[in-house]
């Protein structure tokens, strides 16, 4: 199983530290960052939100493209895209 792209893929401040409780292959790893020093939100990470837009918590700490990040940044912009689509299909 694989996650949906995140914004986070394209973001100079991702790292990652080993999850010590991990259950599944998807939690192998604790996603972490400048803004979010214990974990990036799921919201954030596998839920699509947009970082480059304020979130509570991330003390002014925002999206940084990282070097060669684009095309990890169009391919979040295209899941996202399909994501609305598919919702305004819906309703």
């Amino acid at each position: 199983m694989r996650r949906r792209p995140s914004i986070c893929d394209a973001c100079a401040r991702l790292q990652q530290r080993a999850n010590p409780g991990a259950e599944t292959s998807l939690d192998t790893w604790i996603p972490y960052c400048d803004a979010f020093p214990d974990r990036v939100p799921a919201e954030i990470y596998t839920g699509g939100f947009d970082h480059r837009e304020p979130f509570e918590g991330d003390r002014g700490i925002r999206f940084e493209m990282r070097p060669g990040g684009e095309r990890a940044l169009a391919s979040y912009e295209r899941a996202q895209a399909r994501k609305r689509e598919a919702q305004s299909q819906d309703g």
